[in-house]
């Protein structure tokens, strides 16, 4: 008997989301996105694309102008002004900027949303010291943000987000003005606060390094429109799109028309992307010997991704035509992705 697959339990669904200002703007065109629990879904895009608009959908700090939003299997659109506050306690949210009370200590920062949601003083008490040390601020707990590092504002945040035990957590730019040092704590803290309680994480960002580091999903927007998404490692290895590689231009290290400038014959020469179980066989030597071909490793290099490793080599093949063009095929019915980086040689 076959066992049945494991479906995944989605959280979030935005079904034909559109956002039009006033004046005409339009935000966000028709698009789908589904989330599933436990994800770190991360988008990213340049600075008009209509990350912050879509975020903002989720918990209705936006209202669309068509479309349908279920969070939790709650219908977002019917709820009214005191149903929505209740739902919003499960939706935690962290900005770019902090949103701190000057006029309030760290404590008193925390404690507001419980305040809010009317927990009683000695639970707020024992929630706020315990979501100090969750963060890593115990000793903070009578300072004013201005006497705060800017990491040490966005912990207080991410405190604050976390007060009432929230399911989902929508993080608005969190990292884009802190420093490569703090943004990386901060990032770390994240996935172990995601990992101990089972959030699920939705963060915008046009850091593509906020990606690498902390996201399992990812989606690409442009222009209001959601132009790639798919696995982490997937996209990385394989972006199809001309934004996606832009982003990810970076991957691999390696200057690869430099090394081609180096060579005479820039034929039969492939970058080839190892990713999953494939980084784990020995497919080259294998190909040597199947198909009686001679391969020059060129560069290689291991990225490091949050749920798995990319392997990039760029090889020189060299044997007879239609041996090579036979590892090739072989190779992609192995399932990796291979880039034909020298000159046009029909493969």
């Amino acid at each position: 008997m076959c066992a049945i697959p494991h479906k995944e339990l989605v959280i979030i669904t935005l079904k034909d989301i559109s956002k039009t200002y006033p004046n005409g703007f339009c935000a966000i065109k028709k698009l789908d996105l589904e989330v599933n629990a436990g994800d770190i879904m991360g988008i990213i895009g340049y600075s008009g694309a209509g990350k912050s608009t879509l975020i903002r959908l989720i918990n209705r700090l936006e209202e669309p102008t068509t479309g349908y939003i279920t969070v939790d299997s709650i219908n977002m659109l019917t709820l009214k002004p005191k149903e929505l506050q209740k739902t919003r306690q499960k939706i935690g949210m962290i900005f770019q900027h902090f949103n701190l009370l000057s006029s309030r200590n760290v404590f008193d920062n925390i404690s507001f949303s419980l305040e809010i949601a009317h927990w009683k003083k000695q639970d707020i008490r024992k929630r706020v010291l315990e979501l100090l040390e969750i963060v890593g601020l115990t000793e903070k707990v009578n300072f004013y943000p201005s006497q705060l590092s800017g990491g040490q504002k966005q912990r207080v945040a991410i405190a604050r987000a976390l007060a009432n035990h929230p399911k989902i957590l929508l993080c608005d730019e969190a990292t884009s003005a802190l420093d490569t040092k703090t943004t990386k704590s901060i990032l770390k803290l994240l996935k172990d606060i995601q990992k101990k309680f089972n959030l699920t994480v939705v963060l915008i960002t046009h850091q593509i390094e906020v990606i690498k580091e902390i996201c399992n999903k990812m989606c690409v927007m442009s222009d209001g429109e959601i132009i790639e998404k798919g696995l982490v490692h997937e996209v990385f290895s394989n972006p199809q799109n001309e934004i996606t590689k832009e982003l990810i231009s970076y991957l691999p290290p390696t200057d690869n028309k430099h090394i081609l400038s180096s060579l005479k014959d820039q034929t039969n020469v492939y970058e080839i992307i190892f990713t999953g179980e494939n980084a784990n066989e020995p497919l080259i030597s294998d190909i040597i010997k199947r198909f009686d071909i001679d391969a020059n490793i060129l560069s290689g290099n291991i990225e490091e991704l949050a749920t798995e490793s990319i392997g990039h080599l760029v090889i020189k093949f060299t044997g007879g035509q239609d041996k090579i063009k036979n590892s090739i095929i072989y190779l992609k019915e192995k399932g990796l992705t291979i880039h034909n980086l020298g000159r046009s040689n029909d493969i």
